[in-house]
C-alpha cells in the first residue's frame, strides 16, 4: 500500500491520533514570493515551495531593498502565499499565530491582542505594520486597530516579520518588531477567482478578484465581504458579531527595462460589535452600551522603481490614507499624506541606501459623551525624516557589517536619533550567524498629549478616576542586543535560532495625585487624577527556535518555540500601582507551534497544528492548548474545497480580557469553503 493510502485511512479511522501522531516539532517555513512569469494564478495550485525554492527567498522588510533572508542580520519569519492558503486562516492575526515571537490573542470575534517579543496588547502599540509599505499605525491611541486592518488573503504574495528593533529603516514605533504584508503584482492575478463559503463563527463570506493585461500592464480588481457571529459568552451577551466589505484595485506598469510603476487603492467599511462601560457626570452612573463601532476608510498608493547602473535603483512611494472611526464612545477622521524617496547605490564591496520621508496627518476629533475628550478637536501630526545605512562587504560572500541610523523629527516629541549596526558571518552556504544592536523609541501619541478620560469608580460619594496625558510624556526607549543562528540542512531541512535581550526605558506609567473636588458639570463630585508618565523600566530576554524538515516527499513539518521573561519595576519618581503587573503578566512566557503538511495525491493536502500558549496571570487567562485541521481538495481543474476546523481541542477556552464583564470564550469552530478560477 502507498504512504499516502495509510495516511488517508489514518486519518478516516481516527482523526484526532492521526493530528497528534503527525504534529511532532517543525516551524513555519521562511518562504516567499512564488512568482509566476506565464500570468497564471497560482492560489489554487498544490505544489509547494522546494527546500531549495526556500533558501533562495529574499525579503525587503529589513533594509527596504531585495536581499536573502538567510544571510539577512536579523529575526526574519516570512509567510508565503502558499502558506497562507493552506493554515485554513481567515485573518492576518489568525495567520501571525504561526510566527515564533509573535503573541497572538482573540479578545471576541472582533478584537485581537497581539505583541512581539512581550508587550502584547489590544493596539500593539510597539510594532509597526506596514500593508505595502502604507503604515497603519494611528497616532491617537499609539497602536494599530487590527478589526480594520483586512486585505484579500489570496492577493498576499508574503507577509515578513522582523522580530526585534526595526527603527534604523522603518522609524519610531518599530520598536519590538516590523510586520510588513506585501501584496502580489497584478501580473501574477490575472484571470478571475471567486471564493465563498461559511460556517459557525465565520457564518459567510465571499470574494471575487478579476485580472488582466499584459506583462508590461497589468491590473486587477477585487472585492470582498463576511459577516461573523459572536464567541461564547458566559452571560449570554452576544454582541461581538460584526460585518465587513471591502474593495480595491491595483494596476502595474512596466514601460521600459529600467522602470516600473505600481497604483493601488482600498475602500472599506465595517459594522463591529462592541461593548463597553461608558461613565456620565449627570447623574452619575455607569453604562454597559452594546452597539456597532462604525469602521471606514480609503486609501490609494503610488511606486515608482527607477533601476540604474551598477546594481543600483532609486524608489519613490507616496500614498493617501483617510480612516473615519466612529467608536461607541467617541468618533475621528484622519487623513495622512506621506512620501518617500530611497536611493540605493552599489560600491565594490558597499551596499548604500539612503532616503527622506516626510508624513503630516490632520484629524479631526468628535467628543461624542462627555466624559471623553482629546482636546484641541483639530490637530495635525506630522513627521519628517532620514536615514543612511551602508553594509559593508569585509569578506566577500562571507562576512558583512551593517551600520545606519535614522534621522527623524515628529511633531509630539522633537527630534529622535535610533542607530544600529549588524554583522553577519556565511562561513558556507548552510550557514549563517548573525549579531545586533539597535535602538529604537515609542514616540508620544494624542492620549498622551491632550488627552481627558473619566471613569466613574464609585457612585457615592461620585468618585471619578480621570486618566490625563498633558504633553509631559517623552519618548519610551529601548535597546536591544541579539544573536542568530541559520542553518540550512540541504537533503532534510531549516533551523534557525535567535537569542536577545532587551532594556526598556521611560516605559508609560500610570501616576496618581491627590483627590479633589469639582463642582462642574454639577453635582459636585471627587476626581483623582491620574497622569501619564515615564515611570516604568523593563527588561525582557528570551529564545525563539524554528524548524523545518521535509520528511518525505508528501510529508513537512514545521515547528516553533519562543521563550520570554520580562522583568519590570517602578522608576523611584513613580507611584504606578498596577502597571509593572500588567507588562509582566500579559504575556506569555512559552508559546508552541507545531505544524504537519500532507500532500496526499489526487488533489488532496491537509495542514494539522497544534498549538501551546502559557498564561497569563494579569489577564487570568489559564495556558491552553488547541489544535486546527484544514483539509482541501482540488477535484477539478478550476475547482477547490476545503474543510477547515480551528480551536478542536475544546468546545471554548479564553485568551485575553478586555470587555466589561466575563471573560470572552474563543469557541470551537469550522467552515467550508469553495473556490473557483479561470
Amino acid at each position: 500500500m502507498k504512504p499516502q493510502q495509510h495516511v488517508r485511512r489514518a486519518i478516516a479511522r481516527r482523526p484526532l491520533g492521526a493530528c497528534l501522531v503527525l504534529l511532532s516539532l517543525a516551524c513555519c517555513s521562511p518562504g516567499s514570493a512564488n512568482d509566476n512569469p506565464s500570468g497564471q494564478d497560482a492560489s489554487i495550485d498544490l505544489k509547494k515551495l522546494s527546500l531549495e525554492e526556500l533558501s533562495a527567498i529574499e525579503v525587503t522588510t529589513a533594509s527596504k531593498e531585495a536581499s536573502p533572508a538567510f544571510r539577512t542580520p536579523a529575526a526574519i519569519f516570512v509567510l508565503t502565499n502558499d502558506d497562507i492558503r493552506r493554515s485554513g486562516a481567515t485573518n492576518i492575526p489568525d495567520l501571525l499565530r504561526l510566527v515564533p515571537g509573535v503573541e497572538v490573542a482573540q479578545i471576541d470575534s472582533v478584537k485581537y491582542a497581539i505583541g512581539i517579543r512581550g508587550f502584547e496588547g489590544r493596539l500593539s502599540k510597539n510594532v509597526l505594520v506596514l500593508i505595502d509599505g502604507r503604515s497603519v499605525y494611528t497616532p491617537l491611541f499609539a497602536g494599530v486597530y487590527w478589526e480594520s486592518q483586512s486585505t484579500f488573503l489570496e492577493d498576499i504574495d508574503r507577509i515578513e516579520v522582523i522580530r526585534g528593533p526595526g527603527g534604523t529603516i522603518w522609524g519610531s514605533n518599530a520598536v519590538n518588531g516590523v510586520i510588513n504584508i506585501i501584496t502580489r503584482s497584478s501580473r501574477e492575478t490575472r484571470g478571475d477567482l471567486v471564493t465563498a463559503g461559511g460556517g459557525n463563527v465565520d457564518q459567510g463570506f465571499l470574494g471575487a478578484r478579476h485580472g488582466g493585461g499584459t506583462d508590461r500592464l497589468s491590473y486587477r480588481v477585487y472585492g470582498q465581504g463576511f459577516t461573523r457571529g459572536p464567541q461564547f459568552h458566559q452571560d449570554g451577551r452576544n454582541f461581538d458579531d460584526s460585518r465587513m466589505g471591502q474593495g480595491g484595485f491595483r494596476m502595474d506598469w512596466v514601460p521600459g527595462a529600467r522602470d516600473s510603476l505600481t497604483l493601488q487603492g482600498d475602500i472599506y467599511g465595517s459594522a463591529a460589535g462592541q461593548k463597553l462601560a461608558i461613565s456620565a457626570f449627570s447623574p452619575p452612573s455607569i453604562v454597559n452600551v452594546e452597539k456597532n463601532a462604525g469602521l471606514y476608510g480609503q486609501n490609494i498608493l503610488g511606486a515608482w522603481t527607477r533601476k540604474l547602473s551598477g546594481g543600483s535603483d532609486v524608489q519613490i512611494r507616496a500614498y493617501y490614507d483617510r480612516t473615519d472611526r466612529q467608536d461607541l464612545n467617541y468618533r475621528e477622521v484622519r487623513n495622512t499624506f506621506d512620501f518617500d524617496f530611497i536611493h540605493h547605490k552599489a560600491y565594490d564591496r558597499h551596499q548604500v541606501i539612503w532616503g527622506a520621508g516626510l508624513r503630516i496627518s490632520p484629524s479631526r476629533f468628535f467628543q461624542t459623551v462627555p466624559t471623553v475628550d482629546f482636546p484641541p478637536h483639530d490637530q495635525t501630526y506630522s513627521v519628517y525624516s532620514g536615514f543612511v545605512q551602508d553594509e559593508i562587504e569585509l569578506v566577500r560572500e562571507r562576512l558583512s557589517f551593517t551600520a545606519g541610523t535614522k534621522l527623524e523629527h515628529n511633531s509630539f516629541s522633537g527630534f529622535e536619533i535610533q542607530p544600529s549596526g549588524r554583522l553577519a558571518w556565511t562561513p558556507d552556504v548552510e550557514h549563517t550567524i548573525w549579531a545586533s544592536v539597535s535602538r529604537a523609541v515609542r514616540t508620544p501619541s494624542r492620549i498622551e498629549d491632550g488627552f481627558q478620560f473619566n471613569f466613574l469608580s464609585q457612585p457615592a460619594p461620585p468618585l471619578y478616576l480621570r486618566l490625563v496625558g498633558d504633553g509631559q510624556f517623552t519618548p519610551e526607549q529601548e535597546l536591544g542586543y541579539e544573536l542568530g543562528f541559520r542553518n540550512y540542512l540541504r537533503k532534510s531541512g531549516f533551523l534557525s535560532v535567535s537569542a536577545f535581550f532587551n532594556r526598556y526605558a521611560d516605559l508609560l506609567s500610570v501616576d496618581s495625585r491627590p483627590v479633589f473636588v469639582e463642582t462642574s458639570p454639577s453635582p459636585a463630585h471627587l476626581v483623582l487624577p491620574l497622569y501619564l508618565r515615564n515611570g516604568i523600566k523593563a527588561d525582557t530576554a528570551g529564545v525563539e527556535a524554528a524548524a523545518l524538515f521535509d520528511v518525505r516527499d508528501w510529508w513537512r513539518l514545521r515547528g516553533n518555540y519562543s521563550y520570554l521573561a520580562l522583568n519590570a519595576k517602578n522608576r523611584p519618581v513613580s507611584n504606578d500601582a498596577s502597571t509593572v503587573r500588567q507588562l509582566e503578566g500579559d504575556s506569555p512566557r512559552h508559546k508552541i507551534v507545531i505544524q504537519s503538511s500532507l500532500t496526499l495525491g489526487r488533489g488532496i493536502d491537509a495542514v494539522l497544528t497544534y498549538r501551546y500558549v502559557s498564561d497569563l496571570p494579569d489577564q487570568k487567562v489559564p495556558a491552553y492548548s488547541t489544535g486546527d485541521a484544514s483539509i482541501g481538495w482540488r477535484f477539478a481543474r478550476q475547482w477547490r474545497i476545503s474543510v477547515v476546523g480551528r480551536n478542536l481541542m475544546q468546545p471554548y477556552h479564553f485568551e485575553y480580557g478586555g470587555n466589561p464583564g466575563p471573560l470572552v470564550g474563543i469557541r470551537r469552530a469550522g467552515y467550508l469553503k469553495l473556490t473557483w478560477i479561470r
